[in-house]
């Protein structure tokens, strides 16, 4: 079958349009026929090697899909075939076809497109898994960084349903809009020079939880900004830069930090993941959520569309029909 193979680490430009295998369907997995593939960032830290976990080469990347259930492993009574599905992949997802365990598909209602789909599963998954380590509450106070990209996004979406009031950072006029149409109450640019001023001049008395993609000079500015019993989610290093911390500051102001691998947690607490596809779907099909796709693009496109995501000229999800 036809897919894009990564022979070698590096770019978006290594990739090579080519035939990988049909995969095999084991106990407990589905096979999805794929009809669209959605782009995420962790796609390009896995094909340059510096993601956390490394194929062996060659390998077919892509961990987002949606498209229609062609095989059945035993222990999938749950689902059906020619069912709509969506499914969160650690690689294997740009190809026609893929396999999944079943704690990482969601049903699709048939109401819902195809493409918008394929945008749904790692960013609301992500999304959803941080807001409940953060056990963000109604009314509470969120920052959330990377406002406009998938997971940023999602997290505005979902924070809203919960109830919260949400402070989106974002770096540009366009990711602005994303993340006001998304519902953020409160948009400060994550380009300023003084975002501990800005978020204290927005909360005075301190925001309850950060959600941070993005790590450095961020991460260090909004924890000041952390009020008493506060929770900082860390979701990754997209500036490049780890932040050190001193724990001290923790301790004295009664504040959490925790980490959120959603990809991680499909492996060790798949039970945790698979609870929350019916009500995420559910959100989906009421259009309390909405993945914001803002380019589609061709199978044959896909190094392209890499790259725009990799130069970030794109605000909002591409995706790969």
């Amino acid at each position: 079958m036809r897919a894009w193979n990564c022979v070698t680490w590096g770019g978006p430009g290594h990739l090579k349009l080519g035939t990988t295998p049909e995969p095999e369907c084991g106990d407990g997995e589905v096979e999805i026929t794929v009809k669209a593939c959605g782009i995420n960032f962790a796609d390009l830290l896995m094909i340059s090697g510096q993601f956390q976990v490394r194929p062996e080469l060659p390998f077919v990347p892509g961990m987002e899909v949606a498209g229609r259930i062609t095989r059945l492993g035993p222990g999938c009574e749950a689902f059906s075939l020619g069912q709509k599905a969506a499914a969160y992949v650690r690689h294997g997802g740009y190809a026609e076809k893929v396999v999944a365990p079943i704690a990482q598909v969601a049903a699709i209602p048939e109401s819902i497109q195809l493409e918008v789909a394929a945008a749904f599963p790692v960013s609301y998954g992500s999304a959803e898994l941080a807001l409940d380590r953060a056990g963000l509450s109604a009314n509470e106070i969120v920052v959330i960084g990377g406002a406009a990209g998938a997971v940023g996004s999602a997290c505005i979406e979902l924070a809203k349903q919960r109830g919260a009031v949400v402070i989106a950072c974002v770096g540009d006029d366009a990711k602005e809009k994303i993340a006001r149409a998304c519902g953020a109450d409160q948009i400060i640019s994550s380009h300023s020079r003084r975002l501990y001023e800005d978020l204290r001049e927005v909360a005075p008395d301190g925001v309850d939880v950060i959600i941070d993609p993005v790590g450095g000079i961020f991460f260090e500015e909004t924890l000041r900004a952390l009020g008493y019993g506060g929770r900082i989610v860390s979701l990754g290093f997209a500036s490049g830069k780890i932040p050190s911390i001193r724990a001290n500051h923790f301790l004295v102001r009664h504040q959490s930090l925790v980490g959120s691998s959603f990809g991680l947690t499909c492996v060790k607490d798949p039970g945790r993941i698979s609870a929350r596809w019916p009500q995420l779907s559910a959100m989906l099909e009421a259009g309390q959520i909405k993945p914001r796709i803002s380019q589609t693009r061709s199978f044959a496109e896909l190094p392209k569309a890499l790259q725009m995501l990799k130069d970030r000229k794109v605000a909002g999800r591409i995706v790969i029909s």
